[in-house]
């Protein structure tokens, strides 16, 4: 199950996105998305094995500041 991840700053990378969602869970895959000239877009998404651990990850880290950001994390409609 997915989590869409919004509002990231600039700097935040994948590696560092997957180690702030870990704590929720088993995370399979984060991803922050960009465009093809390497700018970030600031969302991503991440992939956990579990969905209780997606679940957990929407109630624990919606809201929270991550990177100087607050975080907008809900689930991904679109896996």
């Amino acid at each position: 199950m997915s989590v869409y991840v919004g509002n990231l700053s600039w700097e935040t990378t994948q590696d560092q996105l997957k180690e702030h969602f870990a704590q929720c869970g088993d995370v399979d895959q984060a991803e922050v998305m960009g465009y093809p000239d390497g700018k970030k877009k600031g969302y991503g998404t991440v992939r956990y094995f579990k969905a209780e651990d997606a679940e957990k990850a929407i109630e624990t880290l919606d809201g929270v500041q991550f990177n100087g950001r607050t975080l907008q994390v809900r689930l991904d409609n679109r896996a």
